[in-house]
């Protein structure tokens, strides 16, 4: 039988989940919920989602149809509400990233979630791009030694964004710095324990504080790590749809060179050589799906729960307290405030 999944946000971003969940036979649409008529009909046309089956309301929803599980894919400052309406309503729930906008947020939906047995998940893919994954498994496999140092470059043009986005302060770290700073625990299997973050915005770029950010992380097994992104960055909108990425693993033994796509791979005494992702045999978004399977049917536990995010946001609470008092701040004193 397959699970049925109510999707709350029907913006861009849910039209790519209810694309996901429409192509898996494991899955089927119940609901579509949004709180803009024009964006949910527009968005029932694309899909012929019948009109029944469309709601201004997520609890009005659930009470109305069958479901099993609620993607959440609203802003992200809506996100807490819409979680705990489906978990309070006995629904899983995968929400998009940014798990929330705070800690405490994030850490009440968590036990409420753990209170009531429920998967709750994060949707981080990118720790699924095959880059990513392909790094982490050179890691685990010692290829680089000990990894003593990281350095992570994000630049991108000046883009078309949402009024939230335009108007949000920070808007680089919450937009993309959560998928690269989660991405990095993720490859170096390891916790943050002290950040130093600021944040600026160029003069010309008539954007909030925050369109651009630098940040130095010190990590448990004693890896530090150099992190900059920005929004403001301007000449290469030929490039890459212009996107620019680039991260440098630098080990005892080797260093690997993230650009974009390519790999490259430079052992001391070898000449250096790209190493292969492999083939990209499922989404990124089919993979958080499979895993929210799995958590329903057989109740095993995701790679990316809640629990797990709770990390990620603590980083994310660290650089913005770090950027406000200029001072270095430790992810895991927050998480222990919690208790």
């Amino acid at each position: 039988m397959a699970i049925k999944i109510a999707i709350t946000g029907a913006g861009p971003r849910g039209r790519d989940w209810i694309k996901e969940v429409k192509a898996a036979s494991d899955f089927e649409i119940v609901a579509c919920i949004d709180v803009n008529p024009m964006v949910l009909e527009a968005t029932a046309e694309q899909f012929r989602l019948p009109q029944e089956r469309c709601f201004d309301d997520l609890a009005e929803a659930i009470s109305r149809i069958e479901c099993d599980a609620v993607i959440v894919v609203t802003p992200a400052d809506q996100h807490f509400r819409d979680c705990y309406t489906a978990l309070s309503l006995d629904k899983a729930v995968l929400v998009e990233k940014p798990f929330t906008t705070t800690l405490r947020s994030a850490h009440q939906l968590v036990s409420l979630a753990e209170a009531k047995q429920l998967p709750l998940l994060v949707a981080q893919n990118y720790r699924y791009l095959r880059s990513y994954r392909t790094v982490r498994q050179l890691l685990k496999d010692e290829r680089l030694g000990r990894v003593g140092m990281v350095i992570c470059q994000y630049y991108r043009i000046p883009h078309e964004m949402s009024l939230a986005q335009r108007t949000t302060s920070q808007s680089v770290l919450w937009g993309i710095g959560v998928h690269h700073l989660d991405a990095l625990r993720y490859v170096l299997d390891d916790v943050v324990t002290n950040v130093m973050s600021d944040d600026f915005t160029l003069p010309w770029t008539n954007l909030p504080k925050g369109a651009s950010i630098r940040t130095m992380l010190s990590f448990a097994n004693g890896t530090q790590c150099f992190y900059t992104a920005t929004y403001e960055s301007r000449g290469h909108e030929y490039f890459e749809n212009g996107q620019e990425f680039y991260a440098r693993f630098v080990g005892e033994l080797a260093t690997l060179h993230v650009f974009q796509r390519w790999l490259i791979l430079c052992e001391n005494g070898r000449l250096p050589r790209l190493i292969r992702r492999g083939p990209r045999k499922i989404t990124e978004e089919r993979t958080l799906l499979n895993q929210l399977k799995q958590a329903i049917r057989l109740n095993e536990e995701p790679e990316t729960t809640g629990r797990d995010n709770l990390q990620t946001m603590a980083l994310m609470e660290a650089c913005l307290i770090s950027s406000t008092k200029q001072t270095w701040t430790s992810p895991q004193e927050l998480l222990d405030e919690l208790d």
